[in-house]
Formats: C-alpha cells, structure tokens, sequence
C-alpha cells in the first residue's frame, strides 16, 4: 500500500497569492484545497481531510484567529500555519498562543514549505499543541 499524500487547506482572500500557494503545495508532492474565506473553508468537509491549514489572519469576515477559535470548538483541528501582511507583536502573541506557526508577507516559497513539512511531522509525532 502506498504512503498517503498529506493535505493542507490555504484559506487567503488574495486570488493570486491563494492560486501561487495551491501551486506550490501540489508541486511539493502534497495536495492542496484552497478557500477565499473561513466561512467557505467552515461550509465545506476539507477540515475533515486536512493535515495542515494554511491561514491568512486578515481575512474578509471571519478573521483567521476566528477560524482557528471556530474549529477548537469541533472535532477537526489540523496544524494550523498563520500569515499575515500586517506583522505586530499583539499579532505574533496571539499566533503563538495558539499554538501556530507564523509567517510574514511577503515570505519565499521554501518558508512556507519548511513551516508546512514542521506542522506536518509534528502532527505525525502526535506533538501538535
């Protein structure tokens, strides 16, 4: 039986940067879902499948902190990465209290790579926070 292909769900209101991030998660041999909105990410079953989301904190509605809340509250909460255009300190708090990883935009490719392959083998090794 062949190894399961890991799934990170990117939640990004940015067309063009969500497209760039499915991209390059597909090319990393990982599959991608992608959503505009937490509230589309919330209406559909992807949370169910994922491994590892993908989050932008300045979404449109529900913010990505919000998100994060809303799945505590339910019975899928995959490693959860947060990234954000508009970096402060009460920002970074509130992503580490939350146990996520965090990055700032513009970010290279291989920094949201090397954060999804960190979630992911801390999911594996049951070390999720």
């Amino acid at each position: 039986m062949g190894k399961r292909i890991r799934r990170v769900v990117v939640v990004e209101d940015d067309s063009g940067l969500r497209q760039a991030m499915h991209r390059l998660i597909e090319a990393a041999g990982l599959h991608a879902e992608s959503f505009a909105t937490g509230e589309a990410l919330l209406a559909s079953d992807a949370t169910a499948r994922a491994d590892c989301l993908v989050v932008d904190i300045h979404l449109p509605g529900m913010s990505g902190f919000e998100l994060d809340r809303a799945l505590d509250r339910g019975p899928y909460h995959p490693a959860v990465i947060f990234i954000t255009a508009y970096d402060d300190g009460d920002t970074q708090r509130q992503a580490r209290a939350a146990g996520a990883a965090y990055l700032v935009k513009p970010f290279a490719g291989h920094a949201l790579l090397s954060a999804v392959n960190s979630a992911l083998d801390s999911q594996q090794s049951g070390d999720l926070t």
